[in-house]
């Protein structure tokens, strides 16, 4: 028969203890349940967020530029005019109807001055001229107009003048 011979233990470290994380300031202990994790309080930073999207589209439309308010949010001017792209589309049509009219009318009185310096031959009041045409156009929506437009007018004259086979 075999006889046993003990086992000799040897002492053994012991493990560190798991760091738990304190609780939030504004998390009451008592109504925390063992097990659960605390939630994080996003409500504070999308109000915050909210809110600097609404400055930067009033400051917008007050005139200030996209890089003033960008360098006043501490952002990219890229950011920005995403913030306002997603401002625009989230406006009500009647109300949009407002703010481009309020666009157009600052358009037009830049655009006096400008015209008549363009037509006096300066160079750089011509380029001003066209931008501020251009602006116009995408505000008005000319430019998301139909392609084949005059084609279809052409074709039409056509017909009214040479008959309608197409025949002088």
């Amino acid at each position: 028969m075999s006889t046993c011979t003990p086992i000799e233990h040897t002492a053994v470290a012991a493990l560190p203890a798991a760091a738990v994380p304190a609780l939030p300031a504004d998390m009451d202990p008592a109504e925390y349940a063992l097990g659960d994790a605390p939630r994080p309080r996003r409500r504070a930073k999308r109000l915050d967020r909210l809110t600097r999207r609404a400055e930067a589209f009033v400051l917008h439309r007050t005139g200030v530029d996209m890089t003033t308010i960008a360098q006043r949010m501490d952002v990219h001017p890229k950011t920005v005019q995403r913030w306002i792209r997603e401002e625009v589309q989230r406006i009500p049509e009647e109300e949009a109807q407002a703010i481009r009219a309020i666009e157009l009318a600052r358009l037009d009185a830049i655009l006096v001055p400008q015209m008549r310096l363009a037509l006096a031959g300066d160079g750089y009041a011509v380029d001003r001229v066209l931008k501020i045409m251009e602006r116009r156009a995408r505000y008005l929506g000319l430019d998301d107009a139909k392609p084949g437009g005059f084609e279809q007018v052409g074709s039409l004259l056509d017909r009214l003048v040479f008959g309608l086979d197409g025949q002088p």
